[in-house]
């Protein structure tokens, strides 16, 4: 017997929305809801806040972008740091989640040199943040629409500002649903775990038993544990101490 060959499968924000209800017994197995409805005026308010709680579970593969950002770009060459993100001029979309790397990248050479990612902390302790140089770490500090990048030590005016960049990969934030087509910003494997998180959430809202709420629970914790397994990078992980 002949396989398909077919790997377009795909959902939707209607589709989402229709199976959920369904779990908790919204609609029948032959009813459709319209957009104007208000059982799916009442789902699709709940799905988009699923969507920003699952931006929480890590650094997704498919959600991880890169940007390359001169070193003589307005902020990135003083202590106030580089505004990126909505309010900014240099990520042109949304702020970073997270910088998972960066490098410094001298484009006259093309060399490219691994930075240290700093927390907080480390870039507080500094101890003379005005120091300028070749930069050998990259600080990141999300904020609620936008993000503020900094590097130490700061790139002199003879050679980095005018010849390098930054280089970073970041997580970015999930994509709004805005119409019942939008299909969403997940792989298709989610599709099952984003059916019973919105069942699970809204089935208070419908008078659900709560043992029924209790069986939702474990099918949206399964299917959410499967899909964590695997949407993460594979790769070597190495442990060192830092030295200061």
């Amino acid at each position: 017997m002949a396989t398909s060959g077919v790997y377009t499968y795909s959902t939707s924000q209607g589709a989402i929305i229709l199976a959920a209800a369904r779990k908790v017994n919204i609609v029948g197995d032959f009813e459709t809801l319209t957009t104007s409805d208000p059982r799916y005026v009442a789902l699709q308010a709940a799905l988009n806040p699923i969507i920003k709680q699952n931006m929480a579970y890590g650094m997704p593969v498919w959600a991880t972008v890169e940007q390359t950002i001169p070193f003589s770009t307005t902020g990135l060459n003083s202590l106030a740091g580089c505004t990126i993100g909505l309010t900014g001029q240099t990520v042109a979309s949304v702020a970073p989640l997270k910088v998972i790397q960066g490098l410094r990248v001298d484009n006259l050479s093309g060399i490219t040199v691994p930075l240290n990612i700093y927390t907080y902390e480390d870039y507080e302790i500094l101890s003379n943040k005005s120091a300028t140089g070749a930069p050998v770490h990259v600080f990141y500090q999300p904020l609620r629409n936008s993000g503020i990048i900094k590097v130490w030590p700061l790139p002199d005016t003879a050679y980095w500002q005018p010849n390098g960049s930054l280089y970073i990969r970041y997580q970015r934030p999930y994509q709004d649903f805005t119409t019942d087509t939008d299909e969403p910003d997940f792989p298709i494997e989610w599709n099952k775990t984003l059916i019973y998180q919105l069942a699970y959430d809204v089935a208070p809202e419908y008078g659900i038993d709560p043992s029924v709420r209790a069986v939702l629970k474990s099918d949206r914790d399964e299917a959410l544990e499967t899909v964590l397994m695997y949407g993460t990078e594979e790769g070597s992980f190495f442990m060192q101490p830092r030295q200061r």
